[in-house]
């Protein structure tokens, strides 16, 4: 019975972990400046995924140095102590794990190449797009509705990197190729 189930779960499991990880991380409850969703705890899950899933691409330690970014800088937020030296790694950390996770994709799954890298992309033109607006809107008056733009786009964009995260974990992937070092 534990072999049918075993065989059953993706070698890619580990990503649905890693979606609901990143939930808990984009989901801000506050009362009095107090997040009662513990970014903490989301960044925990998606470090423990990338590191299970390390073996299987090396972009997965790229995403595992993001999750580590984004744990350290989440501890204080978590507790109401914000500012650009805590937001900006944390929006880095956040866009490379995106970036590096759909790049494994690309190479893992071959059948979600188009989406992992248009998410990918998006992302990444959105966080720089996003940075140069609201550089903008902090000398300008009126491009506050370009801010909330953005914001909303860069939501979608993240809600579609969720949704390629859990049907990707369900999927099986060829087995890593053997390097020299493998082979007996």
């Amino acid at each position: 019975m534990g072999e049918k189930l075993a065989g059953a779960l993706s070698a890619l499991w580990p990503l649905r972990t890693m979606a609901q990880g990143l939930l808990l991380v984009i989901i801000d409850i506050r009362i009095q400046h107090i997040d009662l969703v513990p970014d903490p705890i989301g960044w925990v899950m998606a470090l423990v995924a990338a590191q299970r899933l390390m073996a299987r691409h090396a972009a997965f330690r790229a995403v595992l140095a993001a999750c580590g970014v984004g744990l350290v800088c989440s501890l204080p937020d978590w507790v109401g102590v914000t500012g650009n030296l805590l937001s900006v790694p944390t929006a880095v950390a956040e866009t490379v794990v995106v970036f590096a996770t759909c790049h494994a994709i690309l190479a893992l799954l071959p059948a979600r190449r188009g989406t992992a890298n248009a998410v990918r992309w998006w992302d990444l033109g959105l966080l720089l797009v996003g940075w140069l607006v609201v550089a903008l809107a902090r000398r300008e008056q009126g491009v506050d509705a370009a801010v909330v733009v953005l914001a909303l786009a860069q939501l979608a964009v993240f809600v579609c990197f969720v949704v390629l995260l859990f049907g990707a974990s369900k999927e099986h992937p060829p087995p890593p190729a053997k390097t020299l070092q493998q082979i007996p």
